[in-house]
């Protein structure tokens, strides 16, 4: 075979001979160059990254907005039954007007994107708004004609605990706290159903765990910890164990003591430490270390969320066969065991009910749709309990999660596609524009409640998380081993702890030194108004520059001609 050169050449194609039976075409120019000959061998389709452009679906974006504003209104001021048909009306109107201007039409099958309709979207928020009005309509209803609201003075009640009880933080009282549900309240020789919240502080609650009810007197204190649905503190003189419950309740109750014994042995922190980044169980976190985490936007480690959700079905796939039923039953076992251990805490609900849609989806052969499935969470948690659009929790674990899912994703993907993967530099230059993206937008996001509630902005949380981020994983994974296997094998529980608290003790140590920085916890005048007016100007200022990129400077470019230019 004769050898053929390759070099760059401009000109035209013209057909030479290179002494065999083929013909191949030579390009004319500066340099003659011969191309080598065409190749007939059948090559298997392949796809590139760039075959088809990313649809993300927004649809849910506003019904969970609309769904979370009627929630937060409707819960205190309780609208009347006309508004609620009124809407439900408007949304039947348009979807059967809608329906039936299209009953003759048949959308594709497999169609890049959904078919656009004004009435579609009316339809779906129409409902979603009559919903959300109905539930918390009456939830607002409920509370307000509930027996436990009361004044300040001597209640009689049976109340089932919320969460295992936390020793008091001063660490001098023998008493311990938790958030309670109110079942019942006696009023004279009689028992009221209630569904009221409290916060109880009792003696003797050493072995009282989740789920245990209890017959409790005491005096109510109607003035502190008395925001809706809650009524208020009370303080516990006696109180008698009337039912602990049994089942799966009873081995998320001994996976916590015996986790609990394996970890006595750490030190201070990693105590804390180490069963909170686990299971949850943040009740013995130093109050230093919980200020120090507080101050660097740390917390959100202590509490079971999709960050660690991901690192535990990231290690779940690596360690299955590539097998699709095989991986969605493990994911759905794992996922339902995190939510008996941990317990169905707001930000463990969220995490566990969008990985189920992801789940849905491989099971499917659909891509998932992230920001879609956070919206769904959203109303549905919404809608099953209308007092969470209150909860400030839940709204900065939402917040951060649309942060995550929505903008920081686009930036990962445009990373990928502009910086090449195949070289050492582009690989660090990928993860570390994951790593800073990721708390730099949950951090932007959740800043307005973070200040209307301390009245100061972490301004080393970013640093703070990607300085702990390599050890969160080790962490995650080697804390929650220990307490799965904390009942069975005690000696291999206490060695996954030991681990866990390697990491946990740089995160320790990466939420006290940056709290240290100059600047930590500066306040920032104004409060929530000033972060929120920030935003609006940055917002109106990236309006007018896409305007300009999109429209201004394009009819400028149309209307310059080089050819006539002076």
């Amino acid at each position: 075979m004769n050898e053929q050169t390759k070099e760059t050449n401009t000109g035209q194609t013209k057909e030479t001979n290179t002494g065999g039976n083929t013909r191949t075409p030579t390009l004319q120019g500066p340099h003659t160059t011969t191309l080598p000959p065409p190749d007939t061998t059948p090559r298997a389709p392949h796809t590139t990254h760039q075959s088809a452009p990313r649809m993300i679906d927004l649809r849910l974006l506003t019904p969970a907005t609309a769904t979370w504003a009627t929630t937060w209104w409707a819960t205190t001021h309780p609208a009347p039954h006309p508004l609620i048909a009124a809407c439900a009306l408007a949304a039947a109107i348009t979807a059967t007007s809608y329906a039936w201007s299209h009953r003759h039409t048949r959308p594709p099958r497999h169609a890049l994107t959904p078919p656009r309709s004004l009435r579609l979207a009316a339809a779906l928020i129409l409902a979603a708004t009559a919903c959300a009005l109905a539930v918390a309509s009456a939830a607002g209803r409920a509370y307000r004609d509930d027996p436990a609201r009361m004044d300040s003075g001597p209640i009689h009640a049976r109340v089932r605990l919320e969460r295992d009880p936390a020793p008091a933080s001063s660490g001098f009282s023998a008493k311990r706290r938790a958030r309670v549900r109110i079942l019942s309240v006696r009023v004279g020789e009689r028992w009221l159903a209630s569904d009221a919240t409290a916060l109880v502080s009792a003696p003797g609650w050493e072995d009282a765990a989740r789920g245990d009810v209890y017959e409790i007197s005491g005096s109510l204190d109607a003035s502190f910890a008395a925001a809706a649905p809650s009524v208020g503190s009370i303080r516990v003189r006696t109180s008698i164990l009337a039912e602990r419950p049994g089942g799966l309740d009873v081995w998320r109750r001994d996976t916590h003591r015996a986790f609990a014994r394996a970890c006595e042995h750490l030190a201070r922190d990693a105590r804390g430490l180490v069963p909170g980044m686990a299971i949850g169980d943040d009740r013995l976190v130093p109050s230093d270390l919980s200020d120090a985490m507080k101050a660097t936007s740390l917390t959100h480690l202590t509490a079971v969320s999709g960050s660690h959700i991901v690192i535990i079905l990231a290690a779940l796939t690596l360690i299955l066969p590539a097998r699709v039923p095989l991986r969605v039953g493990a994911t759905l076992v794992v996922l339902g065991t995190i939510v008996v251990l941990v317990g169905p805490e707001a930000s463990v609900v969220r995490s566990v009910c969008v990985a189920s849609v992801a789940a849905l989806g491989l099971i499917l052969g659909r891509e998932g749709q992230a920001v879609a499935a956070l919206g769904a969470v959203v109303i549905g948690t919404l809608l099953i309990d209308p007092w969470a659009s209150r909860s400030y929790g839940f709204a900065l674990s939402a917040l951060a999660a649309l942060a995550v899912v929505g903008p920081a994703a686009a930036i990962a993907r445009s990373t990928k596609r502009r910086i090449r993967g195949d070289t050492r530099i582009g690989r660090v230059l990928r993860r570390l524009t994951e790593m800073v993206c990721v708390p730099a937008l949950a951090e932007f996001a959740t800043a307005p409640l973070v200040v209307s509630l301390s009245g100061s902005v972490p301004v080393w949380g970013i640093a703070a998380n990607v300085a702990a981020e390599p050890a969160v994983p080790v962490a995650t994974l080697a804390g929650l081993t220990g307490a799965l296997l904390a009942p069975i094998s005690p000696g291999v529980a206490e060695f996954c702890a030991r681990v866990a608290s390697w990491a946990t003790g740089w995160i320790a140590a990466s939420a006290r030194f940056f709290e240290g920085m100059p600047g930590s916890g500066t306040q920032v005048p104004g409060g929530a108004r000033t972060i929120l007016s920030l935003y609006a100007c940055a917002g109106c200022g990236f309006a007018l520059w896409y305007v300009w990129r999109r429209w201004v400077a394009s009819l400028s470019d149309e209307a310059w001609d080089p050819r006539v230019d002076p």
